[in-house]
């Protein structure tokens, strides 16, 4: 958390950026951009002054196309990275998430610090709860089938996949999942499940069952 009181906008994204917001709001002064349904917030005026915000929070991933920002349902209106980055005083902070090399280069080019919360081990580990969640809706509404009784693949046993096992297993499903190290095997068996190891001569991945 800044330990001075800074003045923020944050801009675009979803239901994470407003809550971001809020939280920050009761140590900052916060402004946002993006939002038509955060209206406990203070939006950021049409023809802001130059060179006056500490700091600009963007949403992960930063931009759909390389110059909007990610807004996926939140806002009618579109907003450019590169129209708030001259709002933001020399030196100030830019954070956001997934950074493409392109993106990346405008704000620095622009005289300005860049961040990537996503590379930070707490913010992984928490994101990985509504990703999950995201994956199990979209699976729920896209199947014709119930998900009790279904046999489930996962690949990989990163963040997402050890928060979806048990979210899968609750529902009744078989849930095998594909990995690439010994170490996830042993994962498996700390948490209490007996692995099944299977090798396989044309690929890397092996399948162990919990």
């Amino acid at each position: 958390m800044l330990k001075q009181k800074q003045r923020l906008l944050v801009a675009g994204g979803d239901l994470r950026q407003i809550a971001a917001a809020r939280r920050l709001a009761e140590y900052h002064e916060v402004e946002v951009i993006g939002f038509d349904v955060a209206h406990d917030l203070p939006t950021l005026p049409t023809g802001a002054a130059q060179s006056t915000l500490d700091h600009l929070i963007l949403p992960m991933p930063v931009t759909r196309d390389g110059v909007f920002l990610h807004m996926p349902m939140y806002s009618g209106s579109a907003v450019s990275l590169q129209s708030l980055l001259p709002l933001v005083k020399p030196g100030g902070m830019v954070m956001g998430g997934r950074w493409t090399e392109a993106e990346w280069q405008i704000v620095t080019q622009a005289g300005l610090r860049v961040a990537d919360y996503s590379t930070r081990e707490e913010f992984a580990v928490r994101n990985a709860v509504p990703t999950a969640e995201g994956a199990l809706q979209l699976a729920m509404e896209e199947l014709s089938v119930t998900i009790r009784g279904l046999h489930s693949v996962i690949l990989g046993a990163g963040r997402i996949s050890r928060v979806l096992q048990p979210m899968l297993r609750a529902l009744g499903a078989d849930v095998t999942v594909v990995v690439r190290r010994c170490s996830d095997i042993a994962w498996s068996k700390c948490a209490q499940r007996k692995p099944h190891l299977q090798r396989n001569k044309k690929s890397p991945y092996r399948s162990t069952g919990f």
